[in-house]
């Protein structure tokens, strides 16, 4: 009997053997954490930035061209003080010509420009705090004055970049918009600028 064993004990190992590196399972594990606080974000004049009617004739043919310069307010107000990030997000992605939001493209496929969001001044209430924002997920954090896709956007301390607790966040935002140059575009008809980019709340 003890050999018996010996032998099929042996026989199961090097059965086994050659699967030690691939596990026939795997397992999946869902975490997270709910939390009572809620944050809610609003852009001021509606989030819409009207450029109305610009002449294909003011546009630089070599290079490109600032059709307009706004300020807007995006204002977080959380129910308690939290640690957040806005998540922003290029709803015409794949049609700017620079890293930031896209403009939509023309009848023929051309990309039309992009629109850059610079962050002017942040506070909690009166409070200042710097701008910082995250290329990780939130694993580490620089100082900041873009909100730009791919990156999150929080707020801390001044001289700080780690994020801090903040309630009624006030982000001065400074949008720049620009069409791409004259002579990469198709402009015999009328091209509607369409940019457009959300601003998700993360909580941290």
């Amino acid at each position: 009997m003890k050999k018996y064993f010996a032998a099929l004990t042996t026989t199961a190992l090097i059965g086994a053997a050659p699967y030690a590196i691939a596990a026939s399972n795997v397992d999946l594990t869902v975490k997270g954490l709910i939390t009572p606080v809620a944050c809610t974000p609003t852009l001021s004049s509606g989030g819409v930035i009207d450029l109305g009617k610009i002449s294909s004739q003011d546009l630089n043919r070599e290079s490109n061209t600032m059709v307009g310069s706004r300020e807007i307010q995006l204002v977080v107000t959380c129910s308690a003080p939290a640690k957040f990030a806005l998540n922003p997000i290029d709803n015409r992605d794949g049609t700017s010509i620079a890293d930031w939001f896209g403009l939509g493209l023309t009848d023929d496929g051309q990309r039309l420009g992009y629109f850059s969001t610079k962050v002017k001044q942040v506070k909690d209430g009166v409070t200042s705090l710097d701008a910082i924002r995250s290329s990780n997920g939130g694993s580490s954090w620089v100082k900041t004055t873009d909100a730009e896709a791919g990156y999150l956007l929080s707020v801390a301390t001044i001289g700080s970049t780690t994020p801090v607790d903040a309630e009624v966040v006030t982000f001065d935002f400074e949008v720049n918009t620009y069409i791409a140059r004259a002579d990469s575009l198709t402009l015999d008809n009328e091209v509607t600028i369409d940019g457009s980019a959300t601003f998700e709340v993360k909580y941290l």
